[in-house]
C-alpha cells in the first residue's frame, strides 16, 4: 500500500514535471483571480482602517455639537460632566476672503487652543500634523492647511489679508485682519481634498487656517467637538462604534432642553437689554432730530433777513456809484468843454504866431543881410582908416595931406562909430525881434503842452471813472452774486431742511418700527436647537467612506466573473490532462488504484496548483493592490501610510473559494473517464464519427472553400467542446476587456456629459430670501450691462423629497418660468432616444437616475415634498438625462397649481461669455444688495473630477488584470488545443506539410475561434457592463450607460494582439513535434 501511495506521488510530481506550462498556466490563473478578488475584497478594509487609524493618532472628534443659536461656557461645562464624554474642545469657527496674486478665494478659519497642543491632552480635538514651519504663537500669525497650499502659490512668510465676503466689517470678528503664514497643517477633519461649500466669494471653499482662539473677539462657540470614551480601539466604519456613539448621542439629547432653554433665555434677556437701549437711543435721537431741526429753521431766518439788509446795501451802493460816475462825466465834460476853447484859442495863436514868424523870419533875414552889408561896409572903413593910418607914416607927406588923411580918419572913424553904433542897434533890434519870437513860440509851446496835460488829465479821469464803473460794477455785481448764491443756499439749505425733516422723520419711524418689530421678534424666537451630529454628518468621513463602499461594490462583480472565466480555463485545462493521461487511468486502475487514488492524482496536481497561485495571489492581494488603490486615493485624500490589516475569514474564504473551484472542475473532469473499465481506459479514444456539419447543407457557400478552409471548417464545428470552451474563454476575456474600458468610460461620462453637454451655464447666484422686485430689477440690469455675462435665467432652487409607495429619496427642485430658454442652461433630454425635452407646463420632469430608485415611469404620479415641508401629487411628464445628483424640473405654473402657491425666484442661471471671469464676477455679485452667495461650476466639475480619477487608477489596474487573464487564457486554450491534436499535426506533417503549413493550419483556426469568441464578448462584455454599471452607482450619480466604439475596438485588438502573440509563441511548439515520436502514441 505504500509502496503504491509513494508510486502515486512520484506521478504526480512527473506530471508537473512534464507539463510546467500547463502547471505554471493554472497557478498563473488563480494568482490573478485571487489576487484580484482578494485585492478588490481587502482594499475598502484597508481605506478604512488606514483612515480610522490617522483619526484615532490626531483625536478626530467623535461627536460635533451644534446649535442654532451657539454654544457657551456653560453648555461645554454640561456636556463635559456626561460620563462617557472622553474629550470636549469648544472651537469657533468662520469664513472669509483672501487674495493671491489677484486671484480671491474663499479660506476657512478655525480656532486652535491656546495652550496644552499635546498628545496627551484629550481636549486637543481634530489636532493638526505640522508638515512644516512651526505653530503660531503670536496673536497675527497662523498655519494654513496643506491640501491646496501648492495651487495657492503661498510660502512660509507670506502674509494673508482678510475680507469679509459681504457688507459686514470682519474686524468686528476677529482682533487682526492680516495674518502670517509661520506653518503648513494636515488634519482628519478635512481627510478629503474638498474643503467644502460656502456662502461668499465663488462659493467654493480653498482651503483653512488655524488662527488662536484668542484671535476671535466672540465669545459664543459655532461648534463644541467631543471624543467619546472606549471607542478608539473600534473601526469607526463599523457598526459597534456607532451603537457606542448612539448612547453618548443620547446623553447630550437628554441635557439638550437645560442647553437650550439656558440659551433661550440669555438671548430673549440681551434682545430685550438691546431693545431698552434701542428705545432710549431712539427717544435720545427724536429730541436731538428736533432740535436740529428747529436750529437749521432759525438759522435759515437769519440767514434771509442777513440777505434782505444785503440787497439795500448793495442798492444803496449801486446808487452812490452811479451818483459817482455821473458828477465825474459832467466835470470831465466841462474841463472837455474849456480844454476845446483853450485849444481854438491855442490854434488860432499859433496861426498867427506862424504867419508873424514867417514874416519875422524874412524880416530876420533882410536885417541880418544889412547888418552883413553894415559890417562889411564898415570893414572896409577900418581898412580905410587903417590904409590912412599906414599912410600917416610915409615921411614923404606933407603936413597938409596929413591933416587931410587925418581928417579923413577922423571923418572915417565918426563914419565908422556912427555906423558902429547903428550896427549895434540893429543886431540889438534884431536879437529882440527873435527872442520876442522864441518868447512867443515857448509861449504857444507851454500852451500846447497844458493843453495836453488837460487831455492827458481828463483822459485819465475818464480812464478813472471807467475804472471806478467797472470795479464798482463787479463788486456790486459779486455781492449780487453773493446774495443770488446765498439765496441758491437759503432755497437748497430750506430744501435740504424739508429733506432732513423728512429723511429724519422716516428714520424715526423706521426705528420706531424697527423697536417694534423687534418686540414682535423677541415675542417670536424660537427656542434654539441643538444638533448632535456624528461622523456620518461629515463630509469628509462620509465621502471616504463612499469611495470605499464603490471599490466594494465593484469587488462584488468584477472579480466573480473573473473567477468565473479562470474556473473554464481550469476545466478545459484539466479535461485535456485527464484526455491525455487516460490510458495512465487505465494502467492505474489495472494496477488496483481505486477510483479516489486516482482522482487524487489529478485534484493533487490541481491543488498545488491553486495552491501556489492561491498563496501568491493572496499575498499580493493583499499588499499590492492596496497599496495600488490607497496610493490612487491619495490624489484626493490626505492618507497616512497604508494600514494593512489581515482578514482571516477572506483569507479562509478566498482559499476555500479557489481550491474548491480548481478541485471541483478536476473532479468533474476525471469523474467520466473514472468510471469506464481498465480494458477501455487503456485504449485511445475512438475518433467521433465524422458528420456533415451545417456548412455543408450549403453548396454555394461551401463548393467555394477550398481543401484548407474546408478542413477548419471541419475541425472548429466537428469539435464542439473544444469550439465552445474555446470560444468561452476569448469572450469571457474580451467581455472583461470591454467591461473594464466601459467602466472608465462611463466614470468619464459622468463630468464629460453633465458639464459638457447638459449643463450649459457656469455658475450661479443665490439670493436672499423674499428679495424684493425692485432688487431683482436692480441685478437684470447689472447682468445685463455685465460684459462677461451672455445670458442668464432667473429660477426657483428648493430641496425636497420625492416619495412613492413609501419609498423617499432627496431631490433638488428647479422651477422656471422661462419654459423655451430653459434648455439653454440647463439641457432635459432622453438619454436613449436623445429626444429634446420642452420644461411642461401640467407635469414634471424627472432626472433618471431618481427615476430608477423609485422604479417609476412617465405618465406615474410622485409626492413631492418642498423646502417648507409642503407635500404634492405631480404627474410625471419625462425623464430626462443626469449623472450628478437627483433633480426634479417643473414650471412655474405648474408648481402653484400642485402646491398653490407662487414660487419666490432665489436663484439667476449665468452663462458666461469667459470661464476665467467666474471670479471677477464672483467678487462683483457676492457684495451686491440681494445676493448672498455665489457657486461655480468649475470648482464643482474638478470635485467630481478629482473623484472619478482615483476610482479611474483602479480600473486601469483591472483593466491590465483582465488583459493578463486574457493572454493567460489564449495561451492555456491554444496549448491545450495543440496538445489535443498532437497525432493530428504529426500525420499532416508526414503527409509532406511544411512548419509554416502545420502553423497556418492551427493558425487559421485560432484566429476564427478568436474573432468568434472576441464578436461575441463584445456583446457579453457590453451586457456585463451595463450589470457593473448598475450594481456598484451610488444614490446620487448615474454612470454613463454608452460604451466608446474606441473602447471596444482597443479591446478587440488587445485580444487579437494576445492571439497573435499566443500563436507566435506556439509556433515553435508545433515545430518541435516529432512526427514518429507523436505516432507512436497510436499504440
Amino acid at each position: 500500500m505504500v509502496i503504491m501511495k509513494n508510486a502515486l506521488w512520484k506521478d504526480i510530481l512527473r506530471d508537473i514535471n512534464k507539463s510546467k506550462g500547463r502547471f505554471i498556466s493554472i497557478a498563473a490563473i488563480i494568482t490573478l483571480g485571487v489576487m484580484l478578488f482578494t485585492g478588490v475584497k481587502i482594499a475598502p478594509i484597508d481605506m478604512k482602517a488606514t483612515a480610522d487609524k490617522y483619526y484615532d493618532d490626531y483625536n478626530l472628534m467623535d461627536l460635533k455639537i451644534i446649535s442654532t443659536l451657539g454654544l457657551t461656557d456653560k453648555d461645554v461645562k454640561d456636556i463635559k460632566d456626561i460620563n462617557s464624554i472622553l474629550g470636549v474642545y469648544p472651537s469657533k469657527t468662520m469664513e472669509a476672503l483672501s487674495k493671491q496674486n489677484s486671484e480671491e478665494f474663499v479660506i476657512r478659519i478655525h480656532s486652535l487652543p491656546s495652550e496644552n497642543l499635546n498628545n496627551n491632552n484629550e481636549n486637543y480635538i481634530n489636532r493638526v500634523n505640522l508638515v512644516k514651519g512651526k505653530m503660531p504663537s503670536k496673536e497675527n500669525e497662523c498655519v494654513i492647511g496643506n491640501e491646496k497650499f501648492s495651487s495657492l502659490n503661498l510660502k512660509i512668510g507670506d502674509k494673508l489679508l482678510l475680507t469679509s465676503g459681504d457688507d459686514s466689517d470682519i474686524s468686528e470678528s476677529l482682533k487682526n485682519i492680516e495674518y502670517e503664514i509661520v506653518g503648513v497643517v494636515e488634519t482628519p477633519y478635512y481627510l478629503s481634498n474638498q474643503i467644502g461649500s460656502s456662502t461668499i466669494g465663488n462659493g467654493n471653499v480653498k482651503t483653512y487656517m488655524f488662527i488662536n482662539e484668542d484671535n476671535f473677539k466672540n465669545d459664543i462657540y459655532s461648534e463644541v467637538y467631543v471624543t467619546i470614551d472606549g471607542v478608539k480601539n473600534l473601526n469607526s466604519y463599523n457598526d459597534e462604534y456607532f451603537e457606542v456613539i448612539n448612547e453618548s448621542i443620547l446623553s447630550i439629547e437628554n441635557i439638550s432642553s437645560d442647553i437650550n432653554n439656558r440659551r433661550y433665555l440669555e438671548i430673549v434677556n440681551l434682545a430685550k437689554e438691546e431693545l431698552e437701549n434701542g428705545k432710549k437711543e431712539y427717544e435720545d435721537k427724536k429730541s436731538t432730530v428736533l432740535r436740529q431741526i428747529e436750529d437749521a429753521k432759525k438759522e435759515i431766518e437769519d440767514s434771509k433777513s442777513k440777505l434782505m439788509e444785503s440787497q439795500d446795501e448793495i442798492s444803496s451802493r449801486e446808487q452812490q456809484l452811479y451818483d459817482s460816475i455821473e458828477d465825474g462825466k459832467y466835470k470831465i465834460s466841462v474841463a472837455e468843454s474849456e480844454l476845446k476853447e483853450k485849444e481854438e484859442e491855442y490854434n488860432l495863436g499859433l496861426s498867427a504866431f506862424n504867419e508873424a514868424k514867417k514874416s519875422a523870419e524874412e524880416n530876420f533875414a533882410k536885417a541880418e543881410e544889412s547888418i552883413r552889408k553894415s559890417e562889411d561896409g564898415l570893414q572896409q572903413l577900418k581898412d580905410q582908416i587903417n590904409n590912412l593910418k599906414l599912410s600917416l607914416n610915409d615921411e614923404s607927406l606933407t603936413e597938409e595931406i596929413k591933416l587931410n588923411i587925418q581928417e579923413q580918419i577922423n571923418s572915417l572913424n565918426n563914419l565908422f562909430e556912427q555906423g558902429s553904433v547903428k550896427l549895434n542897434e540893429a543886431k540889438k533890434q534884431l536879437e529882440q525881434g527873435k527872442n520876442e519870437l522864441a518868447k512867443q513860440e515857448e509861449n504857444l509851446n507851454a500852451a500846447n503842452i497844458q493843453l495836453e496835460a488837460g487831455k492827458k488829465a481828463i483822459n485819465s479821469s475818464k480812464n478813472s471813472l471807467k475804472e471806478l464803473k467797472e470795479v464798482g460794477e463787479a463788486k456790486i455785481k459779486e455781492a449780487k452774486d453773493k446774495v443770488n448764491e446765498g439765496k441758491l443756499q437759503l432755497e437748497e439749505g430750506e430744501k435740504e431742511l424739508l429733506e432732513k425733516e423728512k429723511t429724519a422723520n422716516e428714520e424715526l419711524d423706521k426705528a420706531k418700527d424697527e423697536i417694534i418689530k423687534a418686540e414682535d421678534e423677541i415675542s417670536k424666537i424660537e427656542k434654539p436647537e441643538l444638533y448632535v451630529l456624528d461622523r456620518k454628518s461629515h463630509y469628509s468621513y462620509v465621502d471616504f467612506e463612499n469611495n470605499a463602499k464603490s471599490i466594494n461594490k465593484l469587488s462584488n462583480v468584477f472579480p466573480v466573473f473573473f473567477f468565473i472565466v479562470a474556473g473554464l480555463v481550469c476545466l478545459t485545462t484539466m479535461t485535456r490532462m485527464v484526455d491525455e493521461q487516460r490510458i495512465n487511468i487505465g494502467t492505474l486502475k489495472a494496477l488496483g488504484y481505486g477510483n479516489g487514488s486516482i482522482a487524487k492524482k489529478f485534484i493533487i496536481y490541481a491543488l498545488f496548483a491553486s495552491l501556489i497561485g492561491s498563496v501568491i495571489g493572496i499575498a499580493l492581494g493583499l499588499t499590492v493592490f492596496p497599496l495600488i488603490i490607497i496610493n490612487a486615493y491619495k490624489m484626493m485624500y490626505i492618507l497616512p501610510e497604508i494600514n494593512y490589516t489581515i482578514n482571516i475569514p477572506l483569507i479562509l474564504t478566498v482559499f476555500t473559494v479557489a481550491i474548491g473551484v480548481t478541485t471541483f472542475v478536476t473532479y468533474a473532469a476525471c469523474r467520466m473517464e473514472l468510471r469506464e473499465t481498465p480494458s477501455i481506459l487503456m485504449r485511445p479514444k475512438a475518433p467521433k464519427e465524422g458528420k456533415r456539419i451545417l456548412l455543408e447543407k450549403i453548396p454555394f457557400i461551401w463548393n467555394k472553400l477550398n481543401f484548407i478552409g474546408k478542413v477548419t471548417i471541419r475541425n472548429i464545428f466537428r469539435y464542439k467542446k473544444r469550439f465552445l470552451m474555446t470560444v468561452i474563454g476569448i469572450a469571457g476575456s474580451t467581455a472583461l476587456l470591454v467591461a473594464g474600458f466601459g467602466i472608465k468610460d462611463s466614470i468619464k461620462a459622468v463630468v464629460s456629459k453633465q458639464y459638457g453637454e447638459l449643463t450649459k451655464y457656469q455658475m450661479s447666484l443665490s439670493l436672499a430670501k423674499d428679495v424684493s422686485e425692485e432688487k431683482i430689477e436692480y441685478i437684470k440690469n447689472e447682468l445685463s450691462n455685465d460684459n462677461n455675462v451672455a445670458d442668464y435665467l432667473f429660477v426657483t432652487t428648493e430641496s425636497g423629497k420625492a416619495t412613492i409607495n413609501e419609498i423617499s429619496k432627496g431631490v433638488s427642485l428647479v422651477i422656471s418660468n422661462d419654459s423655451e430658454n430653459f434648455n439653454e442652461f440647463e439641457l432635459l433630454r432622453n438619454r436613449k432616444t436623445e429626444e429634446i425635452i420642452t420644461l411642461p407646463k401640467n407635469s414634471i420632469v424627472i432626472s433618471e437616475k431618481i427615476a430608477t430608485l423609485l422604479n417609476v415611469k412617465i405618465g406615474d404620479e410622485i409626492e413631492i415634498t418642498n423646502n417648507a415641508n409642503n407635500k404634492a401629487k405631480a404627474t410625471i411628464g419625462y425623464i430626462t438625462e443626469r449623472y450628478i445628483n437627483n433633480y426634479i424640473y417643473i414650471s412655474d405654473k405648474y408648481y402653484e397649481d400642485i402646491f398653490g402657491k407662487i414660487p419666490q425666484v432665489n436663484n439667476v442661471l449665468l452663462k458666461l461669455n469667459d470661464e476665467k471671469s467666474v471670479n471677477e464676477i464672483s467678487n462683483k455679485f457676492i457684495n451686491m444688495d440681494g445676493v448672498t452667495g455665489a457657486v461655480n461650476n468649475t470648482s464643482i466639475k474638478e470635485n467630481f473630477d478629482d473623484t472619478i480619477k482615483s476610482l479611474d487608477l483602479v480600473v486601469v489596474v483591472m483593466i491590465l488584470c483582465a488583459g493578463a487573464l486574457s493572454f493567460i487564457v489564449l495561451y492555456n486554450l491554444t496549448n491545450v488545443n495543440i496538445s489535443e491534436r498532437v497525432r493530428e499535426i504529426a500525420t499532416i506533417k508526414v503527409l509532406g506539410f511544411y512548419d509554416n503549413e502545420v502553423s497556418a493550419y492551427i493558425y487559421r483556426e485560432n484566429i476564427l475561434l478568436t474573432i468568434i469568441g472576441l464578436i461575441t464578448g463584445l456583446g457579453l462584455g457590453k451586457l456585463f457592463h451595463k450589470f457593473i454599471m448598475v450594481t456598484v452607482e451610488m444614490d446620487y450619480i448615474m454612470f454613463g450607460r454608452k460604451i466608446a466604439l474606441f473602447s471596444f475596438v482597443i479591446a478587440g485588438i488587445l485580444t487579437l494582439a494576445f492571439s497573435l502573440l499566443v500563436n507566435l509563441a506556439m509556433y515553435y511548439k508545433l515545430k518541435n513535434i516529432k512526427m514518429v515520436e507523436s505516432l507512436k502514441s497510436v499504440d
